[in-house]
This record gives structure tokens, sequence and C-alpha cells, in this order.
């Protein structure tokens, strides 16, 4: 309910979650503040491309399709690539419902400092209840998965995907 986020004036690489709309907007105005000079962008199939056409504030991006397409495989392709490129400090950025659950996932990939990043998405009543229920449902999820690359058990990721689905 109540996201702890600790931005830092600056980050080696920030690590953009495809969650919500906004989320692009959100990294281009923190790249051109210069927060950092990397960016990281999850591109799943059908996801917006826009910060993988260019490069705000002179920031290089480096786009990824995670695998698998769910938060924890944006954490371990995205910490991957940060290794890759030597980074120390790591922000995420992502929207409030999605700050706890990023942070446990990507935590638990990266041994460096983390820092998160949370912009409000535009979205309506029946979008924050969708994305509340979404949030509880992934926490079992992400409680029953421990460790970066641990698969859940099907039995709970079928739900889940149903309800992904039924947005």
């Amino acid at each position: 309910m109540n996201p702890r986020v600790n931005p830092a004036p600056q980050v080696d690489a920030l690590l953009v979650l495809a969650t919500q709309d906004g989320a692009h907007d959100e990294a281009r105005r923190l790249a051109e503040e210069g927060v950092t000079d990397r960016l990281l962008v999850s591109t799943p199939e059908n996801a917006p491309v826009s910060l993988c056409q260019e490069s705000p504030g002179g920031a290089t991006v480096e786009c990824f399709v995670p695998d698998p397409f769910t938060t924890q495989g944006e954490a371990i392709v995205g910490t991957e690539l940060a290794r890759q490129y030597g980074v120390g400090n790591l922000g995420v950025l992502t929207f409030d419902h999605h700050i706890e659950r990023s942070r446990m996932l990507v935590d638990r990939c990266w041994d460096g400092e983390l820092h998160m990043y949370e912009f409000e998405p535009v979205r309506d009543r029946r979008g924050y209840v969708y994305d509340f229920v979404y949030a509880m449902a992934a926490y079992a999820k992400t409680f029953m998965t421990p460790g970066c690359a641990a698969e859940p058990p099907e039995w709970l990721q079928t739900p889940i995907d149903h309800l992904k689905l039924g947005r």
C-alpha cells in the first residue's frame, strides 16, 4: 500500500520495467535530468519501443526481451545486462503497486546497490482495483519462488496468467 522508494540523484543504469503506460515518459524525463546515462528497457512482445528508437538526454539505450515474460524475467535479464556493463548502482523504474514486488525480485538477482523509482500511471478506478488485485496474486507467486531464477509451480502460474490475459 505504501511502497518504499529510494531514488538516488544518479545511478549507473536504470532498468525500465514493461509495466504501465507512462514508464517510457518517466524514463525519458529521468535520463534528460541526468539521473542516468544508461537505460535498460524491457520490451516484451507488443510493448512500446519508443525509447529503443531514440536516446533521451544522450543516454545509451539497451532494449531487451525478458525471458520469461514476467517481472522475474525482467529482473534476470536486466541484471545480467547491468553486470555486463559494469554497473555498480542500479535503479529500477516501475509504478506504485509494483515497487515492493519488483524490489524483491531484482534484489534476488542483484548484489549491488539498488534504487527504486516510481511513476504514477494514468488509470481509472477499475484499473487501480485490477492492479491491486493482480499485485496481491503476484505476491503469492513471488513468495513461493525464492531465488533469482526459480520457476513457480504450474498450479499457481496458470491462474495468474489467466488474470493477466483477462485485463
